[in-house]
């Protein structure tokens, strides 16, 4: 009986551990080109923090998910990041490709050491034999996106002129936006300029009042992001343009929220950036637990939030999701 006691004792032990066995934890790292401030971004780290949690929470296993990102956009500070994410070893890195020529190198040799790595928000624009072999793609269509805000804009009435403020030049997502939208506008015979108006809410009012002083006859805006709607939105108000300029804008945070509310901002596209952070976060664990993979990029954009369906994303938006 003693014999018999210690053998079930020693059995329980092995099936104890090798349950133990079984966990595992997991360190993932989302490398993005915006800073923590940035509200796109702060939702973006939510939904990262979100599905680390539930994995965690749901699971045998630990998930570990950082956020890296330059306070203000720099290149250079981005790859500097990069390679601290890859000298880490992670289980994964998500990535933007802001700038394919400049993280291609960081980001093949992430791969070549057996580091899985996403992309969200800006894929690698080149073709199939020389873009970053990354897994797949999570995000919105940025050329599209643009294209879609011209015709919104037109469908209501043709500008005089109309002006896209970028507030990062360079950043190959918010530059295939403006070239979507110039493009729809000069194929309608309406003059499109694209203005760089920098990151400084500050100096993009004084830049902006610049252009209309030049260009009075101005009247439809595309912003790029809630960096370029803030300056925007405070610059039409000080002037009286209300309703008299259209303004489109990218992405949704409370600013946007109660531009289009107040009938300043026609609309804005949106790209969905929660599921840029949840997804990749949840598809890196099921890809290194168990191999899975999607077929095919997924596609969170371009959508459109409007004066027609604002109710419904208001309550969503002040508890981080949109």
């Amino acid at each position: 009986m003693r014999n018999l006691k210690a053998l079930l004792l020693v059995g329980v032990l092995a099936l104890a551990l090798g349950g133990f066995a079984f966990a595992e934890e997991f360190t993932f790292y989302i490398v993005s080109h915006g800073g923590p401030g940035d509200p796109f971004w702060g939702v973006v780290m939510k939904g990262m923090q979100d599905a680390a949690a539930m994995i965690t929470n749901g699971t045998d296993d630990t998930v570990n998910a950082i956020y890296l990102g330059p306070a203000v956009y720099s290149l250079t500070e981005l790859v500097n990041m990069l390679n601290s994410a890859i000298a880490a070893r992670p289980d994964g890195i998500v990535a933007t490709i802001t700038d394919p020529a400049a993280l291609d190198e960081p980001l093949r040799r992430a791969i070549d050491l057996g580091i899985p790595v996403i992309a969200i928000n800006v894929p690698d624009p080149r073709p199939a034999g020389e873009k970053i072999p990354y897994l797949f793609y999570v995000g919105g269509d940025e050329y599209l996106s643009g294209r879609k805000a011209a015709e919104k804009m037109l469908a209501v009435r043709k500008p005089a002129r109309a002006v896209v403020f970028i507030h990062e030049v360079g950043h190959h997502g918010l530059e295939l936006r403006a070239q979507g939208f110039i493009e729809v506008m000069t194929d309608a015979g309406v003059p499109a300029d694209k203005l760089a108006i920098g990151t400084d809410p500050t100096q993009a009012v004084e830049i902006i009042r610049g252009y209309f002083s030049a260009h009075p006859e101005t009247d439809a805006v595309f912003t790029l992001g809630p960096i370029g709607t803030l300056p925007t939105v405070t610059f039409l108000k000080e002037q009286g343009l209300v309703g008299k300029v259209m303004l489109g804008c990218f992405d949704l945070d409370e600013v946007t929220l109660n531009a289009i509310k107040d009938g300043i901002a026609m609309f804005t596209v949106t790209q969905q950036q929660y599921l840029q952070g949840y997804l990749p976060i949840q598809w890196l664990y099921l890809y290194n637990k168990y191999g899975f993979l999607p077929a095919n990029d997924i596609l969170t954009g371009p959508g459109f939030v409007d004066a027609s369906n604002i109710g419904l994303v208001e309550e969503l938006i002040t508890q981080g999701y949109w």
